[in-house]
């Protein structure tokens, strides 16, 4: 009966390089035999990565100080709200400066884009492209609303933007009406654009700029906030709190505060029972004080005829 070689000790993870696999007395037919899987040239695992999260995480014992964690990649470990096109992808995709050797393999997608706009941020344990850059980088591949998509994403200061994955700041109190600091400002976003010149992608992220908002939840909510402006209706306020008689009643995720009308994205996370009564009595305390809400779904969104015709006759009502 045969038994597995034991993972080296000495390598963080489950993943190693064979030297390190050798130089923890494994033997050179273990390292280079059938017992591991090999991810990438000159890494081992004792499982196949199955995740695009795993795939990238199993290239870090060959990640050098000049890699970082770009384009989709990235994103993924920012949390981004990318495409579902784009979310199975096993490609690894890494960004070094310009006049540094780019790593190549089957599984790796390598980029060099000049030192000034490179920039490599510790998070997760992985070395990952800044925010802002994660976002120039994505511009090649996705339209300008994904970009919207994305920069709104960003630059969201809402603890309820539920995929984000920020550092955690214990001195922020966990309350769905705290802030948190963005993951990226407006201004960095501003100063990414303007930098990134002829760089394929650059004229989505100059369209897409003036329409990233603060203070949005979801990535459905900027939808719906697109599908409202492609409509040719007025843009609404993003995040707004309602207060009658100075008593704050709630906030909605998109209002027309002179006409009183509220607009609120129900996702999947509103239709638990804890959060449907917390929305219930929220939306009543609003229209209690002569607010009209309309709640807008998925299915909805997908064909928002419908949807929009409500909204323009509330417009026309109030």
């Amino acid at each position: 009966m045969t038994t597995d070689p034991p993972l080296p000790p000495s390598p963080p993870g489950s993943a190693f390089t064979t030297g390190e696999g050798l130089r923890a007395g494994l033997s050179a037919r273990e390292v280079f035999g059938s017992g591991y899987t090999r991810p990438h040239h000159g890494i081992r695992t004792r499982e196949e990565p199955v995740t695009p999260e795993a795939m990238a995480r199993a290239y870090l014992p060959r990640m050098r100080a000049w890699q970082a964690f770009g384009d989709t990649t990235a994103a993924i470990f920012w949390g981004l709200p990318l495409p579902t096109r784009l979310l199975t992808s096993m490609t690894v995709h890494i960004v070094v400066p310009t006049g540094r050797n780019a790593p190549k393999g089957k599984r790796l997608a390598a980029r060099r884009i000049s030192p000034d706009k490179w920039e490599r941020i510790e998070h997760l344990g992985t070395p990952l492209a800044s925010p802002a850059l994660t976002w120039a980088l994505l511009a090649r591949i996705l339209s300008t609303q994904e970009l919207v998509t994305i920069g709104d994403a960003l630059v969201s200061t809402s603890r309820n933007y539920r995929s984000l994955r920020r550092p955690d700041d214990p001195s922020i109190p966990n309350n769905e009406y705290t802030s948190s600091p963005p993951l990226a400002s407006l201004e960095q976003l501003s100063e990414m654009s303007s930098c990134w010149g002829r760089t394929i992608g650059a004229s989505r992220l100059r369209l897409s700029l003036p329409l990233i908002r603060e203070g949005v939840e979801s990535p459905r909510e900027t939808a719906t906030r697109l599908a409202l402006l492609a409509a040719g209706l007025p843009e609404p306020t993003v995040a707004h709190e309602v207060f009658h008689a100075g008593r704050f009643l709630g906030r909605v995720d998109l209002a027309y505060p002179e006409l009183r009308i509220a607009i609120e994205y129900d996702g999947k996370h509103h239709w638990t029972e804890e959060q449907a009564l917390k929305d219930i009595a929220r939306i009543n305390r609003i229209q209690q004080t002569g607010w009209l809400v309309i709640r807008v779904t998925r299915k909805q969104l997908s064909n928002p005829a419908e949807f929009l015709a409500q909204v323009r006759t509330a417009m026309t009502r109030a």
